[in-house]
This record gives C-alpha cells, structure tokens and sequence, in this order.
C-alpha cells in the first residue's frame, strides 16, 4: 500500500500541469489541488509511523501477555498478572486496529486526491 502511495505521489510530481490545454480558472484550481497533496502525504507518513509504533507495541505486549500466560496457574498473583497482561495487549491491538483503519481511509482519499489532479490538470494524450 506504501509502495502505492508513493507511486501515485511521483506520478504527480513527474506530471506538470498542462498550462498550453487549461484555462487560466483550471491552473489555479490545479495549483490549489497540487498544494494540498505535500501536507497530505507529510500526513501519512505521520500515521504510517503512528501505526508501525502501536503495531511494535502490541507485539511487545502481545509477548508478554503470552509470557505470564504461562505462569497463570503458578499462583493468584501471576494469575492476576496474566489478566492484566491480556488487558493491555488487547487496549494495544484496538489502538493498533484504530491506526491501521484510518490510514487506510486516509490512504484511500490521497490515492483519489491524485487521481483527481492526473484526470483534470495533466495533459491528454
């Protein structure tokens, strides 16, 4: 999906727009659209990482859940452990499952940003 995002991000700026074919109200509209697309990528790339640290996170909580697990039945106290373990790594795989859905849809809407300005702002051919 990255290798996606930044394929379509080089395309638009490999593609000037097409000042000889538009009239003067489409570059100025094509130039706004194209402005917008750096703070949308930077945000991304914010939520990329975002997501790849609560991905970390949960697989670090995930290992130490299952390392209580195994001591569950040693005593209360590492019974009481197991349970707070498993609490937590189940907070970080809703936070992970949260990140992962946003910059998904986040995703999505960039990629349509893109196409949009390809459609109307790159020349035909």
């Amino acid at each position: 999906m990255i290798r996606l995002l930044l394929a379509s991000l080089a395309l638009t700026v490999a593609t000037p727009a097409a000042a000889d074919s538009l009239s003067p109200k489409q570059v100025e509209r094509c130039k706004a659209m194209q402005v917008t697309l750096a703070p949308k990528k930077a945000e991304l790339e914010e939520a990329t990482a975002k997501r790849d640290a609560l991905a970390a996170k949960a697989e670090a909580l995930g290992e130490g859940y299952e390392d209580a697990q195994v001591m569950r039945l040693a005593s209360a106290s590492n019974a009481e452990a197991a349970d707070s373990a498993k609490a937590e790594f189940d907070a970080a795989k809703r936070a992970f499952a949260q990140a992962e859905f946003a910059l998904q849809a986040n995703a999505r809407q960039f990629n349509q940003d893109v196409a949009d300005y390809n459609q109307s702002c790159t020349p035909k051919k």
